[in-house]
């Protein structure tokens, strides 16, 4: 999985709902900080966050698995 590109599926899901990075951290009970790391593409989530990143971004977990 290329980092850079999952990071950059989920800013633009993340923008699509307009929500901030902090929205997002604060609805999945994480720091904002690990939101950037992924939309940056320093740190790949876990398969588990990803998922709840899905949920959250109302996407299909596929959506983001997807090269």
């Amino acid at each position: 999985m290329d980092a850079k590109k999952l990071g950059k599926k989920i800013k633009l899901a993340r923008v699509e709902l307009d929500m901030t990075q902090g929205d997002l951290a604060k609805a999945m009970g994480i720091m904002q900080k690990s939101i950037s790391g992924y939309e940056n593409g320093i740190v790949l989530p876990s398969l588990e966050t990803l998922e709840k990143i899905a949920k959250k971004l109302k996407k299909s977990f596929g959506y983001f698995l997807d090269e």
